[in-house]
């Protein structure tokens, strides 16, 4: 075996080397700009709890302070954002050289580029214009902005009083709002800010790092002004809201929530992970309770999933678009729809009859839950529209997409957390998740395989009004990925299963040019090489019953297991398709047959208890073996690089 170690590390440090130059040739990032993670000095405290939250936040906060010492000694770059919560510092300027010496510096956790998001990337929205509301008052509220069967008006039937329920603040991370739109401005939905709105202009009165920040931020431009110059932000906003209300009453009702519009996106539609990121941060940190994130892009970034991580670790429900290039996210993944941070949903868009449509994403493992999003009638900017009405402004338009999907789950999930206020992020997700219509035509394109109903979700809260929080242990896995780790940072060396799949991700983005061809040609010459040779050595050195029918993972993930009627809780240790090993204090008898629910992992599994002596630990044999099973368990190790 020593000898077959070292010719698989020989060639990984040859892949690794070669990958370098070949493999993010074509990611779409800025030119010079960074996102780089400093270490901070409780890394290896395993911190739980509130407690826990507030220790890894003070010790970033040290860690982005130690990153700017040591980057001031590097020559030409330039510091653009601090994010102090997270020790991530957004850097520009940099040449080959030094990004070279950071990626080698021992202080320096992971430094990744930084790439360019877009809205809902690979489907172009076909809109259509159909000039100014100014409807007329009626007796009775209706919903028309899709005509799907949600049961949104019963819901209104029977959710809280507007003066007996605090208004839900919804972060919309997009292109802005237009918040002077008479939907917005009369029903009083724009989040303000009250210690910017009562302090002195041009001081940062709450002393968040932000001037002015009344009812926002723009972080493109790095200004408090975030007018929508896309019309994208202001119809998702209206979608929001309108799952609360009908926003076509004249005179418009008070509004049932708060919508946060934070501009990360560009007039057209384009955007930077690091303004992403750093509106996530926002979010969180100024009163959010619900995301939405309508936009993604292909490329992995380690500093997003740790924003999501935060904002599950601040009760945080993040909604995720899940795209519109009729993809199976298994197989051809985005961000962030492919997160599996317990808190967030991804959606896909569904028809008014129920099935998918055309133009969705859609997978059994990363999309969770469908709401309509073809033909959704939703507010625009004034300026947009030629013919306003003079007294409301009332400009809409027809939109489809995940885009418009992913919204109107957001607008349920904010009065499902204005009915249960207790109730963590994660059980949000889950009472969303549990409340749907099932339709056979979605079957199987998503964990739930149905449709959102809000009249379902709306009851299902009230009926947890007393539940306890809860929420499971949450820590990411992250992907192998050579561009995203320093290589003095402590990540697992770059290898097996993630360098294939990045390299597939790459060429999986177009027909590669006659270079990049004789390259992956040489590359592939490289690795039949070392895997021959391991092969032969592996039929000489390893006996057939120590093979294993599985590749396992180290994967952590909340586990309950049944033994008849006693429950214990767990968690995994290793994850694979045939079984998972686990720690626990209780003791267990080899061969004592079990039903197991994973967290993440919408079935539930019938197995064996058995002892790894090679682990030190139990473990359990898969008896149900499913096709289902298969898939999500596939999903949840997607990326990772198998353990030895």
């Amino acid at each position: 075996m020593l000898v077959l170690n070292k010719v698989r590390w020989l060639f990984t440090a040859l892949a690794f080397i070669f990958l370098s130059q070949v493999v993010h040739a074509d990611d779409a990032a800025i030119s010079g700009e960074y996102i780089i993670k400093f270490k901070p000095q409780t890394a290896s405290v395993r911190l739980s709890g509130k407690s826990g939250v507030a220790s890894m936040a003070a010790a970033n906060k040290l860690a982005a302070l130690k990153g700017e010492r040591i980057l001031s000694a590097f020559k030409g770059i330039n510091i653009q954002v601090k994010i102090e919560a997270a020790g991530l510092l957004h850097i520009s300027d940099v040449s080959p050289t030094n990004l070279q010496a950071l990626k080698v510096n021992p202080e320096v956790e992971y430094i990744e580029p930084n790439y360019i998001l877009s809205l809902d990337p690979g489907y172009q929205q076909n809109s259509q214009s159909v000039g100014a509301m100014g409807a007329p008052a009626s007796a009775t509220d209706t919903y028309s902005q899709s005509y799907a069967p949600m049961q949104v008006t019963e819901s209104w039937a029977i959710e809280k009083l507007p003066a007996s329920a605090t208004k839900t603040i919804v972060a919309v991370v997009d292109t802005g709002l237009d918040i002077h739109h008479a939907v917005f401005a009369d029903s009083n939905a724009v989040y303000q800010n009250l210690a910017e709105l009562n302090g002195l202009p041009g001081v940062d009165d709450d002393g968040n790092g932000y001037i002015d920040d009344v009812n926002g931020w723009n972080f493109v431009d790095n200004s408090p002004n975030m007018y929508d110059d896309a019309d994208h932000g202001t119809h998702v906003s209206g979608l929001i809201l309108g799952t609360g209300q009908d926003i076509w009453q004249v005179p418009v009702r008070e509004s049932k929530v708060r919508i946060m519009p934070l501009k990360f996106l560009n007039g057209s539609g384009s955007g930077s992970t690091a303004n992403a990121i750093n509106a996530i941060y926002y979010a969180v940190n100024n009163g959010a309770k619900v995301i939405n994130n309508s936009w993604g892009g292909g490329s992995y970034s380690r500093a997003l999933l740790d924003a999501y991580k935060y904002a599950y670790d601040h009760d945080v429900v993040l909604v995720t678009a899940a795209g519109n290039s009729n993809d199976n996210l298994n197989s051809s993944p985005t961000y962030p729809a492919n997160f599996d941070t317990p808190s967030n949903l991804t959606v896909g868009a569904s028809t008014a009859s129920d099935r998918r449509a055309s133009f969705s994403n859609y997978s059994s493992t990363y999309v969770n839950i469908f709401a309509p999003g073809t033909d959704t009638m939703s507010t625009i900017p004034g300026s947009q529209c030629a013919n306003a009405n003079n007294l409301y402004n009332y400009c809409i338009r027809l939109m489809r997409g995940t885009s418009m999907a992913s919204p109107i789950v957001a607008g349920i999930a904010a009065l499902a957390i204005r009915e249960a206020p207790q109730l963590s992020a994660y059980q949000i997700r889950s009472l969303l998740m549990s409340s749907v219509d099932i339709s056979s035509d979605l079957s199987g394109y998503s964990q739930t395989g149905g449709r959102v109903n809000a009249l379902k979700v709306m009851q299902n809260a009230q009926s947890q009004v007393s539940a306890s929080a809860w929420s499971p242990t949450y820590s990411p896995v992250y992907k192998t990925d050579s561009s995203s780790q320093a290589s003095g940072g402590g990540a697992a060396a770059p290898g097996g299963c993630g360098m294939v799949k990045a390299i597939g991700e790459e060429f999986n983005q177009g027909p590669p040019s006659g270079g990049q061809m004789g390259q992956a040609l040489l590359f592939g010459a490289m690795m039949l090489l070392p895997l021959g040779i391991a092969f032969g050595l592996r039929r000489k050195q390893v006996k057939p019953h120590s093979l294993r029918q599985y590749e396992r993972f180290s994967v952590a993930k909340d586990v309950m297991i049944q033994i008849g009627d006693q429950v214990v809780n767990a968690a995994s240790q290793t994850l694979a398709v045939g079984g998972l090993s686990f720690k626990s204090e209780q003791q267990f008898e080899k061969g004592q047959k079990i039903k197991l629910k994973i967290a993440d992992v919408h079935e539930e599994v019938e197995g064996e208890i058995v002892w790894s002596s090679e682990l030190n630990s139990f473990g359990v044999k898969f008896l149900n073996i499913t096709d289902n099973l298969k898939t999500q368990v596939q999903g949840l190790t997607r990326g990772l690089v198998p353990t030895s």
